[in-house]
């Protein structure tokens, strides 16, 4: 039983420090304008929350390793390094706004430094008896891809009040679940931290009073890719439980470039094409289009905390099945929106 009560210590340690950092990073007064047309808020809101947030977290794995017998492994630790760069990265931009083309490589730069230091998947598992031994480049190419693709997915998803934080909290919370099942506690214990961190940040950010930024987003995006990288590390025969727990961010941003792509659009110029930004100008509040998302969330929560517990096919038709869903959901969600002319061009 200590096991699950650090676990959950961790939680409480990193939220209530992250809910009193908020509050001074609100002081602190990095501002988030509404300059750009991609933007929806009104006025300038305090943003960088996700420094808060790493520092929570990390402060509670901390504490719970050094007064316990729990050690963090090394690639624990790699992912954790590449994640807090990746959170300076963000912190940067929040407040020196570096262009986006300079930002990817150096994003592409932190993962590939997490992949030849150990946050990279080496087998992966298909199907029962299905084993694909990746070589050492393609290892590392496939564990950049993706971190990069998840990192930009959840700074993609970043716009509206509880929304990208809220998912990512309900998926650091099946993680640590998955981790926490299959024995893996100090991945266990560093996802419940990310969790706690992520708590206290939205007691500000549901209210609209703060923002993660990109020091969050980034923060966010690397810690849960590596930690996804690191749980299939451990368990090869569960490959398809991250891109699970993640795949209300995946799914969103990738089939909106895809529907981008094949309408001749250009995929890396500003727009408001995301599903959630079709339903908020289709009159949703922040309120209601975060709350939908958390429900997805906590769907694919759930069915991934499953799919670990049953082991075999499950996770691989599981993951397959809330595909399909996601999919015909998305199509439905912009199929609507074209036709009520929601989904316009790119702007500036």
């Amino acid at each position: 039983m200590a096991e699950p009560i650090r676990i959950l210590l961790a939680f409480v340690l990193a939220a209530a420090p992250s809910a009193l950092l908020c509050r001074v990073m609100m002081s602190v007064r990095i501002m988030d304008a509404p300059t750009e047309a991609r933007k929806i808020q009104r006025r300038a809101v305090p943003t960088s929350g996700g420094l808060a947030v790493t520092i929570s977290a990390f402060l509670a794995t901390v504490a719970i390793t050094e007064f316990t017998e729990w050690d963090l492994d090394s690639i624990i630790l790699v992912t954790g390094s590449g994640a807090l760069c990746a959170m300076l990265l963000g912190l940067a931009d929040d407040i020196l706004h570096i262009r986006a083309t300079f930002r990817l490589l150096l994003v592409m730069a932190i993962t590939v430094a997490m992949a030849v230091f150990g946050a990279r998947v080496e087998t992966l598992v298909l199907w029962p008896g299905v084993m694909i031994q990746l070589p050492y480049v393609l290892a590392i190419a496939g564990s950049v891809f993706w971190l990069v693709v998840v990192i930009n997915a959840v700074n993609f998803m970043d716009g509206a009040n509880g929304l990208a934080m809220g998912m990512a909290l309900i998926a650091a919370l099946g993680l640590s679940l998955c981790a926490a099942f299959t024995g893996a506690w100090t991945l266990a214990l560093l996802s419940m931290a990310v969790a706690g961190g992520l708590a206290g940040f939205l007691v500000w950010n549901i209210p609209g009073k703060l923002f993660v930024g990109d020091a969050g987003a980034y923060f966010a995006g690397a810690i849960l890719g590596g930690l996804g990288l690191e749980f299939v590390r451990l368990r090869p025969d569960l490959l398809f439980v991250p891109p699970m727990l993640l795949l209300p961010f995946l799914s969103d941003v990738l089939m909106t470039l895809a529907w981008r792509s094949m309408h001749g659009k250009k995929l890396f110029a500003a727009h408001r094409d995301h599903t959630y930004q079709i339903a908020m100008k289709a009159g949703l509040h922040h309120w209601q289009v975060s709350l939908v998302h958390a429900f997805w969330a906590l769907n694919a929560a759930v069915v991934a905390v499953a799919s670990t517990i049953l082991g075999g096919q499950m996770p691989a038709i599981a993951f397959g099945a809330l595909s399909l869903v996601s999919i015909w959901i998305h199509w439905r969600v912009r199929r609507s929106g074209v036709a009520a002319g929601l989904v316009g061009a790119d702007i500036a």
